[in-house]
């Protein structure tokens, strides 16, 4: 169990002195004194400034829920040694206006902490998504890089090939006229199958190229255009998770102080009332009997 934080100055009701040990010690030789009462006007002093300390103790970072059980037992805590220190100011209005207080603050806490933890439920899922989302967008963008470089790598692959292929045909090619380069095959230009077949060879594997490096830039700009629009799908969708995550921290609760204010201040006059009512009975003369 985790241990809470304690109000400073709530211990002022308790008595400064304490017994030493010796003195606590049973004697048949010491004289019981009875205990000494506590002077109503500076208990009732001191509890009020402790009461106006509370309205006004601000919690900064949330969860605010442990923060408002705390708060709640240092309030019943402190008014339950006011009950013991100054029993004579306790009447029956004092008492109904503290349950009532009591009452009311502890119903709104209760929603305040219900609404948190809604809240924290909701941002909760809203993180969730947000995290799927930017996950589908990073491998979005590896996979595309990935693919991006296997299709360079196999066109690379098959063009080395078909340039390998022309550079054959093409000294095929030269071979061949070199050997039928003479005086009257020029002069009466006459065909060769060989060179024919080699050049129609030759120009099929440039063709062939050309295409593959066609057909490569119109793979790649369809994959590019594909990514492109999926990208923007995912950053459309975070941009919206994102906002939402945003209007919900706005929502978060408060630590509710208005409302403790409030209801110490409440506590605070019912005490004065109840503390003047009680001088009013003591400072009354009585009639002998």
């Amino acid at each position: 169990m985790s241990s809470e934080p304690r109000m400073r100055g709530r211990r002022f009701l308790r008595p400064a002195l304490r017994k030493s040990k010796r003195e606590r010690e049973p004697s048949s030789l010491k004289s019981y004194s009875p205990r000494e009462t506590a002077d109503p006007s500076r208990v009732t002093s001191s509890v009020l400034n402790a009461i106006d300390h509370l309205g006004n103790q601000r919690f900064v970072l949330p969860p605010f829920a442990d923060h408002f059980e705390r708060w709640l037992k240092d309030l019943q805590s402190l008014l339950s040694e006011f009950e013991t220190q100054a029993p004579q100011m306790i009447d029956d209005s004092l008492r109904q206006e503290i349950a009532e207080s009591m009452k009311d603050i502890r119903i709104i806490l209760a929603e305040r902490t219900k609404a948190e933890n809604a809240q924290s439920n909701e941002a909760n899922l809203i993180q969730q998504e947000l995290t799927r989302y930017e996950t589908e967008l990073s491998q979005l963008e590896h996979a595309n890089r990935i693919q991006t470089q296997n299709l360079r790598r196999e066109y690379e692959k098959t063009s080395q090939r078909v340039r390998d292929e022309i550079d054959q045909l093409d000294r095929r090619r030269i071979e061949i006229l070199r050997k039928n380069a003479n005086i009257f095959r020029r002069l009466f230009r006459k065909q060769d199958n060989a060179i024919a077949g080699a050049s129609v060879a030759l120009d099929s594997k440039r063709k062939t190229l050309k295409d593959s490096e066609e057909k490569l830039r119109n793979e790649l700009q369809r994959r590019q255009d594909e990514y492109a629009t999926n990208r923007q799908k995912l950053l459309t969708e975070i941009d919206s998770v994102r906002q939402k995550a945003r209007e919900t921290a706005e929502r978060a609760g408060d630590d509710a102080l208005e409302k403790r204010l409030e209801v110490c201040q409440r506590i605070h006059i019912a005490i004065h009332s109840a503390s003047q009512r009680n001088q009013t009975n003591v400072d009354s003369p009585t009639s002998d009997s």
